[in-house]
């Protein structure tokens, strides 16, 4: 149980989800304060043997997005479990789960069913396209939204071969996604007392997310002009080649721009016409990012990071997975955190987004293990029935 900021103190959730999208999702209302019950098969969720790992069952990925939870071993094809289930629901606020809907429907676990037992708590299915569609039955995976929703073709190699992001990165924003789906329900669940039926598909979110700037002149109707923002599709926005390493450096306002071209003693560009006009700065900022690459090689990332600092440019050193993970300026903030798991030993993680009243969310529970609270939960299951 979360220990740590108290936003959603009270908030009981019924966790129902596996691997990514889910467990995100429930790992950040955990740190925001709610009691997150996870309710694991007998063979436990499949992302427990998923990564790096001390003992077996307790992978890095499942350590990654399950802290602060209590796991409950539940068989719900099981009568006598399901009565335990059913009295859990009843004291719920909030169910998720992860299941497609008619596997999800013939468990019981639909929404109508749901809610019938508890018409005012907060349902959630983490799902993967959208219903009423031909696709709605279909699965889905990281991999295959990451495709659906034109990531794949955006990130695509210097031969035009579409790519993944190597990030589980359809997921993860989804999961950030329900979140907000979750918490604006309670809101009106505090409000009226009413409850909700959520469904979130990962590919319209994902494609949402994606075509924010991309859908461009697919805007109007009949469209101006293809999908595609410029600025981001050029393959002229990379990292630059510094004497010594990489960097990233950006200049994006005309006066970032302006002063910029000024101290690489190209002053003649600061008050060209595709620097000062927003419009032809966007139309030629393949050319702009070239000019910067040309003379990138002509001063460390040190000498860079100075000048950028200097001019207000916003950069920074392009670094690797090792740098991120020791980074001494997230251990700083609280956001890179170290703490001892009972089983794990010391365990390193990352908080959830935001500061609340200058605390960081991070509820400061482990992650546990396949049942660590079945008795537990069951034992508060029985009061609940005896009162």
């Amino acid at each position: 149980m979360s220990t740590g900021i108290d936003l959603l103190e009270g908030i009981r959730i019924i966790d129902l989800t596996s691997v990514i999208f889910g467990p995100l999702a429930t790992q950040v209302l955990a740190d925001y304060g709610a009691d997150v019950i996870k309710i694991e098969p007998p063979e436990g969720d499949i992302a427990r043997w998923a990564g790096e790992s001390r003992h077996p069952g307790m992978g890095s990925l499942f350590l990654a997005v399950n802290r602060g939870k209590r796991s409950v071993k539940m068989d719900l094809k099981d009568r006598a479990t399901r009565a335990d289930f059913e009295t859990l629901v009843r004291g719920a606020d909030v169910l998720v789960h992860n299941i497609r809907r008619e596997p999800a429907r013939e468990l019981g676990l639909g929404p109508a069913e749901i809610l019938a037992i508890n018409p005012g708590i907060v349902y959630a299915a983490a799902t993967g396209f959208p219903a009423g569609t031909s696709l709605e039955d279909a699965p889905a995976i990281d991999d295959v939204i990451q495709a659906a929703a034109g990531l794949a073709a955006i990130n695509a190699d210097e031969t035009g071969k579409p790519r993944y992001f190597p990030t589980i990165f359809a997921d993860k924003v989804a999961g950030y996604a329900l979140v907000g789906a979750i918490l604006a329900a309670l809101l009106r669940k505090a409000r009226t007392g009413r409850g909700c039926a959520i469904d979130l598909p990962m590919y319209s979110t994902l494609a949402s997310f994606v075509m924010v700037e991309h859908l461009a002149g697919h805007s109007f109707e009949p469209p101006t002009g293809g999908a595609g923002y410029r600025r981001v599709l050029t393959p002229a926005r990379k990292p630059f080649q510094a004497a010594d390493g990489f960097i990233s450096m950006t200049p994006y306002t005309a006066k970032q721009w302006g002063v910029f071209f000024t101290a690489v003693e190209r002053a003649d560009l600061a008050q060209d016409a595709r620097v000062q006009d927003p419009a032809k700065r966007n139309a030629h900022v393949d050319e702009l990012y070239r000019l910067i690459a040309d003379c990138s090689s002509t001063k460390t990332v040190a000498e860079w990071m100075a000048l950028c600092e200097e001019l207000s440019v916003p950069a920074f050193p392009v670094r690797n997975l090792d740098d991120v993970a020791t980074d001494p300026e997230l251990a700083s903030a609280g956001v890179l955190r170290v703490e001892e798991h009972p089983s794990e030993g010391a365990v390193k993680s990352f908080a959830s987004p935001g500061f609340f009243d200058g605390r960081i969310a991070h509820g400061g529970g482990h992650a546990p293990k396949l049942g660590e609270h079945t008795e537990e939960v069951i034992v508060e299951i029985r009061v609940r029935k005896d009162v």
